[in-house]
């Protein structure tokens, strides 16, 4: 992937950008308008300045308040096509989640409900261009993994949802910046599962 680099005249625009930037722990390089961007991968402008770059850009207006989904929209346009994005989720009393474009780590976070690991993932995918979606949910607590199985199936129709077997997920070296559990959901990201299929009412015993 090429560099990010922040062009614009506007001081306090500037500042905003490189202020997003460091919240979504993403380097990045600053240039004049004056400068050359050929080195550039993507600059972050301003709307009205973003007309003038013919290298990709993303104007600051465009990007999201919250840090996990503005990093993931600047990665996903540095990528070449889109990706996959791929969640990993490990259920428990605290509820660890990690996700991926590609190999490349766009967030993680530690939730203590489901629902708002489930609204983190819609918010994700709403916000984040992909190719497909691709959820693992670790099989450590069953009505857990088949509650946010079936909730995110609801609210994201277009995800493919596998049920991992989890077990190993929780040893081993846990990676820099990760807490224990989101680090075993990452690890639950790369784990092949299987599919999850959602029951139809009817099939539900009474």
């Amino acid at each position: 992937m090429g560099r990010i680099c922040v062009v614009t005249a506007d001081g306090r625009s500037y500042y905003a950008i490189v202020s997003k930037l460091r919240d979504a722990g993403l380097p990045f390089l600053s240039l004049l308008p004056s400068d050359d961007p050929q080195e550039c991968g993507l600059v972050i402008t301003t709307k009205r300045e973003a007309a003038s770059f013919t290298s990709p850009t993303i104007p600051l207006e465009e990007l999201d308040e919250n840090p996990d989904v503005a990093r993931g929209q600047i990665l996903s346009k540095l990528a070449v096509g889109e990706q996959i994005m791929v969640v990993g989720i490990d259920p428990g009393s605290r509820i660890g989640a990690a996700a991926f474009m590609g190999e490349t780590r766009l967030a993680s976070r530690t939730f203590n409900s489901k629902r708002g690991v489930v609204s983190w993932v819609a918010r994700l995918v709403e916000k984040v261009p992909s190719r497909r979606l691709l959820v693992r949910v670790g099989d450590g607590e069953p009505g857990t993994a088949t509650w946010l199985a079936e909730s995110l199936i609801s609210v994201i129709p277009e995800a493919a949802v596998e049920i991992v077997d989890e077990s190993g997920t929780s040893r081993g070296g846990t990676a820099k910046g990760l807490q224990k559990d989101q680090g075993s959901a990452a690890r639950i990201a790369f784990r092949k599962g299987i599919v999850f299929r959602k029951r139809s009412p009817a099939s539900r015993s009474p």
